[in-house]
């Protein structure tokens, strides 16, 4: 449904031209929720914005639905209103002096050819029916909550019958409950329509809940792309690591390659066997970062019979946080987080031992 290839976008700034979107290149399948995820300033919304025909891209090509939207290279470049397309912006963009109705039914009074009312009235109906917003149909717009206001974007986006629907962190400006709602409204929403969708947003919760695949982005590229279990478990560069969830980054130096377990010497000088993979153009005496999440640490508080895949620390800090403790372990001068089950009683200097899940830590190269 959608094809990008190759898009490229710079702007001029007092120190020249800054290249925002660096060779980006994706596909979107019908029927799909893709997510581009990533830090402020990645160039997500702005990929989104050349999807819309809101930006004019550098080089690159756009099709939707198999007719091809934006080609510089051939001078071609199709207005917004000719995009078989629906958006919801962050800012939601209601009209203030019209109610609820008329605010969804704007699309399509100002489309062309011209639609009769009676179906212009059961298009919007439907539309409001969908985010559960018919009663509210005649409601001033400056009466709705943040919430409100969401779904009837929405049913603005959809009541035209997009072929792609384009959000824009949608769900930033709720409040941390609202959002939770109304991602999971928005996840029932685009499962029942139907609708094929580009997500962009720098919450991993709602890219994981809604994405079909994510790509995350960094410095205008793609850096990673598959779904939310593999690009979250099987990383494939540090930042993609480090950006998604917490993550506890331990420096070690490789001693040796064993039979069965790889050996480590950690920053603070703690020698551990971990049957951890390693790059195979790792030479010894290289230094590793290893990047392991605090779910796949289990804190053992006495001494284990075996070393393999276990780390001796000192619990430096801990908080409860009632369904579990969130506890701060120092291992050779380096801090990493851990969550323990809240029935255990924490004391601040007490020695600890970390068992690390090996087949879900991922080594790099240190600085690569």
């Amino acid at each position: 449904m959608l094809r990008v290839s190759g898009l490229a976008k710079s702007f001029t700034s007092a120190k020249g031209a800054v290249k925002v979107i660096d060779d980006v290149e994706f596909d979107v399948r019908e029927g799909e929720c893709y997510a581009l995820l990533g830090p402020s300033g990645c160039g997500k919304t702005t990929t989104l914005r050349c999807v819309a025909g809101l930006e004019h891209p550098d080089a690159g090509t756009i099709a939707i639905g198999g007719r091809t939207v934006s080609d510089p290279e051939r001078g071609l470049f199709v207005p917004v209103y000719e995009r078989a397309i629906g958006m919801v912006f962050q800012s939601y963009a209601i009209w203030p002096h019209l109610d609820v109705f008329e605010n969804v039914a704007y699309p399509l009074r100002i489309q062309r050819p011209r639609l009769p009312k009676s179906e212009i009235q059961a298009r919007v109906m439907d539309a409001l029916v969908l985010v559960g917003m018919q009663a509210m149909a005649n409601r001033s717009a400056t009466l709705l909550s943040g919430g409100q206001q969401q779904r009837v974007a929405l049913a603005r986006a959809v009541v035209r019958r997009p072929a792609l629907l384009l959000l824009d962190e949608p769900l930033s400006n709720l409040d941390a409950r609202m959002r939770d709602q109304m991602r999971n409204e928005l996840h029932d929403m685009i499962n029942k329509v139907g609708v094929t969708a580009l997500y962009v947003t720098h919450d991993q919760a709602e890219a994981f809940a809604l994405a079909n695949r994510v790509a995350v982005m960094s410095h205008g590229r793609i850096m990673q792309e598959g779904s939310p279990r593999e690009i979250y478990q099987r990383p494939e560069t540090q930042f993609v690591a480090s950006f998604l969830g917490a993550a506890n980054i331990l420096s070690a130096r490789l001693e040796a390659r064993l039979a069965i377990s790889t050996v480590l010497v950690l920053e603070g000088g703690e020698k551990s066997h971990l049957d951890v993979a390693v790059p195979d153009e790792l030479m010894l005496g290289d230094m590793v970062e290893l990047i392991i999440r605090p779910e796949d640490l289990e804190v053992l508080f006495e001494a284990p019979a075996h070393s393999r895949n276990v780390v001796p620390g000192r619990i430096a800090g801990f908080t409860f946080l009632g369904s579990q403790s969130e506890c701060g372990i120092d291992i050779g001068g380096t801090l990493v987080r851990a969550v323990v089950h809240p029935g255990h009683e924490l004391q601040k200097g007490a020695s600890v031992w970390l068992q690390i899940n090996s087949s879900r830590c991922i080594a790099f190269r240190k600085g690569g």
